[in-house]
């Protein structure tokens, strides 16, 4: 199964799921996504994403807690959106659903294609 093939499956088994990708940290460019539906704004929340990656990484450095981020979660009244990190890939995956899907839920598929998805991301761009 291909990396669009492997964020494509957690869509599908994801109700009122959005779109998944794939992002690097450092660039906060999408490597792969998949959508339901068109969207202008994939980009901008990857972007936006990665931002609030680095700014949490930032904090806990001053806060004398060095540990990274592993997972961020944003929820509002319509929609939830969801980051893992994939190891020390340098990249992570970006998970928005509808309000309506349960937190637990989404990270529990987002966690059952992690290591599948973290070999592809390391297949196309050899981040160990």
């Amino acid at each position: 199964m291909t990396l669009v093939d492997l964020l494509h499956q957690v869509r599908e088994e994801l109700p009122g799921c959005e779109f998944t990708s794939v992002v690097e940290v450092e660039s906060g460019l999408s490597l792969v996504s998949s959508q339901a539906i068109a969207r202008d704004d994939v980009e901008a929340l990857d972007a936006f994403e990665t931002e609030l990656h680095r700014v949490l990484q930032h904090a806990l450095h001053q806060s004398g807690a060095d540990v990274p981020v592993d997972d961020v979660v944003i929820q509002g009244r319509e929609r939830t959106l969801v980051t893992l990190r994939l190891g020390e890939s340098g990249y992570f995956l970006h998970v928005v659903t509808s309000a309506k899907t349960t937190l637990g839920f989404t990270q529990a598929v987002m966690r059952k294609y992690q290591a599948q998805i973290l070999e592809r991301v390391d297949a196309l761009v050899g981040s160990g």
